[in-house]
């Protein structure tokens, strides 16, 4: 009996997970397709055409708030999209949030604004060698006492750097860097990975549906 229960378990459990990485799979799919499209729309947009003219707040509302829009994120909803703007540096801007029956399950992506220069980034190596960002380094704001998403991402507007919460202090290293102005349908498959859909998908999801 014991053993037919743990069997029945382990069936459940094993087709949850193919159901989940199979959804998981059909998301990223439909996303590449999607952010292909409205990416352009963004990157030829009079803003990024106007980017060295724009002020901070322009810069905000117009191409950050709506890159994260293209993500999937809805950055007029304040529990899914805080914005904690002016606070101390070692703080970010903006938090993604997962929310379930007014339950915080799972904060994704911590977003943080400054005016930093293409030649802080070191592609080759995947590098920020900025040494400071609003008084700070990236080791102060990527701290776990104030740090506890999935990626820290850092953006002067239109370049975004992805820091994973694995990141090893000291090193600088970011995973993965998108760059509005210029991108290649290889930029546009690791992005997809980084949408609101794919990154909030739990395996409870699964279980709930």
């Amino acid at each position: 009996m014991i053993s037919a229960a743990l069997l029945l378990f382990i069936i459940v459990l094993l087709v949850s997970y193919i159901v989940f990485w199979s959804s998981k799979h059909l998301i990223y799919k439909l996303n590449k397709r999607v952010l292909a499209r409205n990416l352009a729309v963004l990157k030829n947009g009079k803003y990024i055409a106007d980017f060295y003219n724009l002020s901070e707040e322009e810069i905000r509302e117009n191409i950050i708030l709506p890159f994260f829009m293209v993500l999937g994120y809805n950055t007029y909803d304040r529990r899914e999209f805080p914005v904690f703007q002016k606070r101390a540096p070692f703080l970010p801007d903006y938090i993604t949030k997962k929310w379930d029956s007014s339950r915080l399950c799972k904060r994704s992506l911590y977003i943080k604004y400054d005016n930093f220069s293409e030649e802080s980034v070191d592609l080759k190596n995947k590098k920020y060698n900025d040494d400071r960002i609003q008084g700070v380094n990236i080791d102060e704001i990527m701290n776990k006492l104030y740090f506890w998403g999935e990626y820290y991402v850092l953006t002067n507007g239109y370049l975004y750097l992805f820091f994973d919460k694995h990141y090893k202090m000291g090193s600088n290293k970011f995973k993965f860097c998108f760059n509005l102005k210029n991108f290649s349908k290889s930029d546009i498959e690791k992005l997809a990975y980084f949408t609101k859909q794919y990154m909030f998908l739990d395996i409870s999801d699964v279980y709930r549906a």
